[in-house]
């Protein structure tokens, strides 16, 4: 009995220590590394992209996979974030690691900032990757399409791990900041919205069109403090502490989503919007997550309003109210009902 509890705890040790070393070898990170990789790196992505006219946006998401975040051992020793090999014309320092094939050479640089470079002069200057610069810089899912068809990685799933990174942490922004300048995106088309001017004695908020999922919180604009976004030429209003723009007549989330780069799914899951719904004309369309309470407590139901009514009005993540109000999406709300918007 004793040598077989030995037994155990000896290979137990053993299996805990191999975790440790793969864990080691796959440069294991967490979202917080992603934030802080963006945000050390984005700068010479975005100067890369000025200069060779590869996109921000993959040029970052291969940047986080391959070196995984920086923890790797080829970008912590060898400063070489996109697992770019030696290659017969490769006359500089070297690093052997273990990859497809034991003790490999892969390129090795002086600084990030070189790795980024060679990664750009990588793809521009060899001919199997000439389908890339065909593409529209804006096109990252085309990118990471061609990158995968043109031999870059051999994942079969390698452009839905770099347009969901892409998509996750919102690096599409990047690519607009690069081809407009930072300035330009906060410069208006010349198609102004009007914010018309309504009886003083009237609301400001107007109510009246009905979607296939009921009222909609509709908003002239005048009413709200203006926001600031750099990431789109529209107008921006701030409720509860949230960004959010005003529909315009023929406007879907998918032109939403393009106008401020955001993901299309991201401004639905804002909105709380299935796949069935569109916006109205003049519905406030939230463009980042809504706020988790409301400094007013609680909402009196009026006839006609729904739970997603209200937390557009709020500004509060559906699921929240659902929380404070012990309620769900099939919970059916009354005229005079009393709906807690905060604990």
């Amino acid at each position: 009995m004793k040598i077989q509890f030995k037994l155990i705890l000896q290979v137990s040790i053993l299996l805990v220590g191999l975790i440790g070393i793969i864990n080691q070898m796959l440069g294991q990170y967490t979202e917080k590394d992603i934030h802080a990789y963006i945000e050390q790196y984005k700068s010479i992505a975005m100067a890369k992209m000025q200069e060779h006219h590869i996109p921000a946006s993959i040029t970052l998401a291969q940047g986080i996979l391959e070196s995984g975040c920086g923890k790797s051992r080829l970008a912590a020793e060898g400063n070489n974030h996109f697992g770019i090999k030696c290659h017969e014309n490769w006359e500089g320092d070297t690093i052997l690691v273990d990859d497809d094939e034991l003790q490999e050479c892969f390129r090795k640089y002086n600084s990030a900032e070189e790795s980024y470079n060679d990664h750009s002069l990588f793809l521009k200057n060899r001919s199997r990757y000439a389908n890339l610069f065909k593409l529209d810089m804006l096109d990252y899912v085309g990118w990471a399409k061609t990158l995968k068809a043109d031999g870059y990685a051999t994942n079969p799933k390698y452009p839905e791990m770099l347009t969901g990174l892409i998509e996750r942490f919102n690096l599409a922004k990047y690519d607009t900041i690069s081809m407009l300048g930072e300035g330009a995106l906060y410069q208006p088309k010349n198609e102004e919205m009007v914010i018309r001017e309504e009886p003083a004695q009237a609301p400001q908020s107007v109510t009246q069109p009905q979607t296939s999922s009921g009222k909609v919180f509709t908003a002239l604009g005048s009413e709200y403090p203006m926001g600031s976004s750099p990431f789109t030429y529209r107008k921006v209003f701030e409720n509860n502490r949230t960004y959010f723009v005003i529909a315009k007549k023929g406007d879907t989330y998918e032109t939403i989503a393009g106008d401020v780069q955001v993901s299309a799914a991201n401004i639905r899951h804002f909105n709380d919007a299935d796949q069935t719904m569109q916006p109205v004309e003049n519905e406030i369309v939230y463009i980042e997550a809504k706020s988790k309470t409301n400094p007013n407590k609680i909402h009196i139901v009026v006839a006609g309003e729904t739970l997603r009514y209200i937390a557009q009005r709020y500004g509060v993540q559906l699921q929240y109210i659902f929380k404070y109000n012990n309620l769900n999406e099939k919970s059916i709300i009354h005229p005079g009902d009393q709906i807690l918007l905060r604990h």
